[in-house]
């Protein structure tokens, strides 16, 4: 499988040792987080500065861990997306980087901040104020080397959105700016004449010499970008901090004689989904058609100063359909598979892609190739009512609406969307899948576009669609694998376990057992006898053996290792495993013929921390993080045996774009894995479906 894709060159020494002096040009899609500083005076960065002339691939993952950091912790961070303009502001950092300022004041007394906000074009070279910003703050000393800043007043020059939560302070103009725009900023306190210019660092860094750059980083000049690029860059920077990874793995683990045959790492999904042999070309062009037509009418329908009239008109006029996903309260993985299938449907219907409003924490850390921002597309859903209270339903300018439900009826069930729903606006909630059933069911009215205009199959019809809406940030993935200076005493680090699944020397299988959300207490575990514990799963231990078997010759020819990724909501089972069967490394720094394992061993790759539910857990937002984690992980399996009775693995797997068949057991099912799997259609048709 996936033989024909051509391992790249690596590019990163190439780009390690370009030298400091060449000026690196920004490419102008970049997000822009961003530091209040003086313009005369540096910010001051020992850590990059003293780094500079490092070229490891561990020095430079230490670099993105310290950028990412000071970037986190900057007090000024505007964005220009998708021709919006959006100032964050952290009083919390402001408060330090001014405390010299006010240390001489009284114990508690008042200021105003002005910030002014400067725009141009890339067709002039002078600017000119199009919004003044005045924020005034109760500011408190604290002590000898802290202060508290709090906001009282606000006052603006133009329309804005002001937003106020704990320390941070988001600011939305209400405006509509051109592609070709440009911004700069100052900032001044009331009692002083000094206007100072506004710098800020560029995040994601695209190049290793502007990582390790000050100068090349730092800048006063805030340019567009729209969805579609951000998302290319987040892929771009991912795919080369994965690099990095690997070669930190490999420097660090394996045998000067394995290094030679092991160079490139394991592509990861969304690399995969490029190639138009696993994505057809005929599928690319048709999303990237629905991504141009996205774009250019959401711009046409709200340039930021139309009223709510003004929109409805120009809705009316353009015939614009809209299509909103709206999340269910159910496990993580349930949400993304609806979401999948009703993005499905507005392609298919050429609807109006719009995302859920309450769901921020998914737009977080996933970056989108659409513009689908409910607030900012159709601000005036909220007063639907309203707008049309005065009209007839028959009146052509009234926005007729509907919300539909799917349950399971939806794996089994076929559609004629636009027989079916005629209103101009569709809220579709729901739990379940419908990829599969709509591509793979011979009475479906699509099936003929999907598998023969676009030449696509149930085994990569729902990773091709993931993958062409949704990438992974690297923001979020530096989150979640802090550097790992040492193994840890029972399992694996987060770091460890993607640098492994990221080797072409191992064969990973990732399996995931589904036995409770009871079991994600460890407060109710017992560890004093692992082999009981496992053999409670003994069912899925004799599957994983008998899938070995069934790839010795492929694993023999290649050369390659098999390893278990185990996932579980257990936190027992993947405990008592490491104890008992945990995968060593200390083999693969001798020479092949000194490391010699046991093929029909088991080698457990797993984290031996307790995991959480989205929908339950106290901390929502820390469960779906980690799930998402945990996703993107087994996505990178070559092979999966999963629980029947959870969506939370069938998921990843039909995003992994394997194209493998998949083994299925129920918890305390036993049967033989000694066959080939199921197909992906009949999985797909399982559970809640994808």
């Amino acid at each position: 499988m996936l033989r024909y894709l051509k391992i790249r060159s690596p590019c990163i020494i190439g780009l390690i040792i370009a030298s400091l002096f060449i000026v690196c040009v920004l490419h102008h899609n970049l997000t822009t987080e961003l530091s209040i500083r003086n313009s005369v005076a540096i910010i001051p960065n020992k850590s990059l500065e003293s780094t500079s002339l490092l070229s490891a691939p561990r020095e430079l993952l230490l670099l993105y861990d310290q950028e990412y950091s000071r970037i986190e912790s900057a007090s000024f961070r505007p964005t220009f997306h998708n021709r919006h303009l959006t100032l964050k502001l952290n009083l919390t950092a402001i408060a330090i980087e001014h405390f010299d300022y006010f240390k001489n004041s009284s114990t508690k007394t008042t200021s105003a901040l002005k910030i002014t906000c400067l725009q141009s074009s890339k067709n002039r070279n002078t600017f000119h104020s199009i919004c003044d910003i005045f924020l005034t703050f109760q500011i408190i000393i604290l002590n000898s080397q802290k202060l508290q800043l709090t906001l009282l007043l606000n006052n603006t020059s133009c329309s804005v959105l002001l937003t106020n939560i704990s320390d941070l302070i988001l600011i939305n103009v209400h405006q509509t700016f051109s592609i070709d725009d440009i911004f700069r900023f100052t900032h001044q306190w009331a009692d002083t004449n000094n206007k100072t210019e506004i710098f800020w660092h560029s995040w994601p860094p695209t190049t290793a010499t502007c990582l390790k750059s000050l100068s090349c980083s730092s800048t006063n000049i805030l340019t567009h970008s729209t969805s579609k690029e951000l998302f290319l860059t987040e892929q771009n920077v991912v795919s080369y901090w994965l690099d990095l990874q690997y070669q930190v793995f490999i420097n660090q683990r394996l045998s000067n004689e394995r290094k030679k045959s092991v160079n490139n790492r394991n592509f990861v999904p969304y690399e995969i989904a490029k190639n138009p042999r696993v994505c057809s070309s005929e599928f690319q062009n048709w999303i990237l058609n629905y991504q141009k037509w996205h774009e250019n009418i959401t711009l046409n329908i709200n340039n930021g100063s139309m009223t709510f009239e003004e929109q409805r008109k120009r809705i009316i006029e353009l015939d614009v359909r809209f299509l909103i996903y709206e999340k269910h309260t159910s496990g993580l993985s349930d949400r993304i598979i609806h979401l999948i299938s009703t993005y499905l449907v507005a392609l298919l219907t050429k609807r109006l892609f719009i995302f859920d409003k309450n769901w921020p924490e998914f737009t977080e850390i996933m970056q989108s190739s659409l513009n689908y921002d409910q607030q900012l597309i159709i601000p005036w859903i909220e007063q639907l009512d309203l707008l049309n209270k005065n009209l007839t339903q028959n009146d052509q300018n009234y926005l007729t609406s509907k919300t539909e439900w799917f349950s399971s009826n939806r794996l089994l069930k076929d559609y004629d969307y636009d027989k079916l729903f005629s209103e101009r606006i569709l809220t579709f909630k729901g739990h379940t899948g419908g990829v599969i059933q709509t591509i793979h069911s011979n009475s479906s009215i699509y099936r003929k576009f999907l598998t023969v205009d676009l030449q696509m199959n149930t085994n990569n019809i729902f990773g091709c669609l993931y993958h062409s809406l949704f990438t992974y940030k690297l923001s979020e993935l530096i989150n979640r694998t802090p550097l790992s200076s040492s193994d840890l005493p029972v399992g694996h680090s987060s770091q460890l376990i993607l640098q492994i699944l990221l080797a072409p020397i191992f064969f990973p299988i990732g399996v995931q057992v589904r036995a409770g959300d009871e079991t994600m207490n460890e407060q109710n575990i017992d560890q004093s006898n692992p082999e009981h514990i496992i053999g409670k799963y003994q069912n899925f231990l004799a599957c994983i053996q008998q899938i070995n078997m069934i790839n010795e010759k492929l694993v023999d020819k290649t050369i390659r290792t098999p390893i278990v990724f185990l996932l579980s909501d257990s936190y027992e089972i993947r405990r008592a495993a490491l104890k008992l069967k945990p995968l060593s490394l200390e083999c693969y720094k001798l020479s092949e013929k000194e490391c010699q394992l046991n093929y029909y061993d088991l080698h457990v790759l797993a984290s031996p921390n307790p995991v959480f539910h989205v929908s339950n857990d106290t901390n929502r937002v820390l469960a779906f993080k980690l799930g998402m984690f945990d996703i993107f992980l087994f996505s990178l399996c070559e092979q999966h045996l999963i629980s029947t009775e959870s969506s939370f693995g069938r998921f990843p797997v039909f995003a992994s774009l394997k194209q493998r068949n998949i083994y299925s057991l129920g918890l305390h099912e036993v049967k033989s894995c000694k066959n080939d799997g199921l197909p992906l259609s009949v999985v797909g048709g399982q559970w809640s479906g994808i």
